[in-house]
């Protein structure tokens, strides 16, 4: 969860400086991002926060390991921050070892 919580922090600071000059071309519809994540990559939503900017930030996922972080704009604007390889979930809140 503490690496979700990073992401997410990470995230969010980017979105603040970073979005414009790295996402110019990986802005859009978030409808039509999520059907590209969806249908291209296997991606569906496994995670989201609220962004102190106002924005919500998703974190998709597939199974084969693929991972893209899409940030919303309150205007309605979504763009990709960041994709990558070798996702790995990690236990959330409640979720801790019983044992040992």
């Amino acid at each position: 969860m503490k690496r979700i919580a990073i992401l997410l922090l990470s995230a969010a600071s980017l979105m603040s400086f970073a979005v414009p000059a790295f996402a110019q071309g990986l802005c859009g519809e978030r409808v039509d991002i999520i059907d590209t994540l969806k249908e291209r990559y296997h991606e569906v939503p496994i995670s989201m926060g609220l962004a102190g900017t106002g924005g919500v930030v998703e974190i998709f996922a597939s199974s084969r390991g693929s991972w893209t972080i899409l940030v919303t704009r309150p205007t309605g604007v979504a763009c990709v921050i960041s994709a990558g390889e070798a996702w790995e979930s990690l236990k959330g809140p409640g979720e801790q070892d019983q044992g040992v």
